[in-house]
């Protein structure tokens, strides 16, 4: 018994999620410290400035990461064969893809500077830039992230993140006490990602100063496999952003901000097992490249995801006040709490769907992608002409991912007939 336990602790899956979840939760809790400090610091206008900045640079490098499960699949098949040249050359082709485009957005980003000022109503056009430098970095350093997701080196991806949380954190307060205000504390997310991303290249350094042998993959293959991946990712996206979008655009202000609140707690279940994906994703790729069973990794991802997601739902139906309150701080969002149990339903749907999403693409099922993509379409339109309330909302979000579960729940034998 005592073996069985260890064996199970040192399981990839097991080891990779919780460094993934628990160094998540220490950079979080640095990125929570930045924010707290700033809004303290600075005045109500340069904190709404920096948060408009953020919002800016945080859209775009969301978008990029839908490229991920491209390498990962690509790079992972090249690290279950140890060969380091073809790495090499699969690093090279999206380097110059990524960097192409990363000049393209700087470059539309200094020509429509002033217009995108005069939208922002920002009139410091130094952070715009910075912005544009930022967004620009976040294409090519998504395939170091990559690789290093694809190596299995969870304990260095925990690293890199918490590397560009606390040189955020410390040359933000530097920053802001020399009376750089609101611009020093854009120039510490820039230096941050350039940190980050200058760190993360250490275990990668045999592969970056090995030979290089160009992959033979068409880009027919990539597109064949990437495009389609990267439409599953974005529809999943979607399903949790698009209800909140249009629950701006038709309700007051104060509904808006409850369905906000609502929605930031509701989403805890998935960021507590998000990581769980992220890690199971390149170890069945290993294992699918080299023909061994990955079955049991994915049924033990699937457990691992749905133990704290039932039992925080089941919380939530249970003590929905304290929760809000807990979270929240705020009476104001009481107001949400009946709704509590039902949105955490909904996210475990969602949870379950977003790991099954993540295990098909892992072994090249990539037209999962059309009922995803139909899913948030249909969300989008049912929600604009159904929204008379919070619950018509939630009920249409949680039909559609219930659905699309059943559905990935019905098609699994069939993916993983031999």
């Amino acid at each position: 018994m005592k073996q069985a336990a260890k064996k199970l602790i040192k399981h990839p899956l097991i080891y990779g999620s919780s460094i993934v979840v628990f160094g998540g939760i220490l950079a979080n809790f640095f990125n929570f410290l930045f924010n707290l400090f700033m809004s303290r610091s600075l005045s109500i206008t340069d904190y709404g400035t920096l948060a408009t900045i953020i919002s800016l640079i945080t859209f775009p490098s969301l978008i990029v990461t839908a490229v991920n499960p491209v390498i990962i699949r690509f790079a992972g098949d090249y690290f279950a064969k140890n060969d380091n040249m073809l790495l090499r050359g699969l690093y090279n082709k999206f380097f110059k893809l990524l960097l192409m485009i990363g000049i393209i957005v700087f470059v539309g980003s200094i020509v429509f500077l002033r217009q995108i000022a005069y939208f922002f109503h920002i009139s410091n056009y130094l952070i715009l830039v910075l912005a544009g430098f930022y967004i620009s970095l976040a294409f090519i350093s998504v395939i170091n992230l990559s690789f290093l997701q694809a190596k299995l080196a969870f304990g260095f991806q925990v690293v890199v993140n918490l590397v560009s949380a606390i040189v955020k954190l410390i040359l933000g307060i530097i920053f802001i006490m020399l009376g750089y205000s609101v611009t020093g504390a854009v120039i510490s997310l820039a230096i941050s990602a350039v940190s980050s991303y200058l760190i993360s290249f250490l275990p990668l350094r045999l592969i970056i100063f090995s030979k290089i042998k160009s992959p033979e993959i068409e880009t027919k293959e990539l597109f064949r496999y990437g495009l389609p991946s990267a439409l599953a990712l974005l529809g999943l996206v979607s399903f949790i952003s698009s209800d909140i979008i249009l629950v701006k655009h038709f309700f007051d202000p104060i509904q808006a901000g409850q369905y906000a609140g609502l929605s930031l707690v509701g989403r805890i279940i998935f960021y507590i097992s998000a990581p769980i994906g992220g890690v199971m994703f390149p170890i069945i790729v290993q294992k699918h490249t080299k023909g061994t069973n990955f079955s049991n990794t994915f049924k033990l991802a699937t457990g691992l995801v749905l133990i704290p997601s039932v039992l925080l739902t089941i919380f939530y139906f249970l003590f929905p006040k304290f929760t809000i309150l807990f979270f929240l701080k705020r009476t104001a969002y009481l107001s949400v709490t009946p709704l509590l149990g039902l949105f955490g339903l909904y996210v475990t749907f969602y949870c379950v769907v977003y790991l099954f999403t993540n295990f098909f693409l892992s072994i090249k099922k990539t037209m999962i992608y059309i009922p995803i993509l139909i899913g948030a379409v249909l969300q989008i339109v049912l929600i604009y002409f159904y929204h008379q309330s919070f619950l018509q909302i939630i009920m249409i979000s949680m039909s559609l991912v219930l659905l699309l579960m059943i559905g990935f729940l019905l098609y699994y034998p069939y993916a993983t007939k031999k």
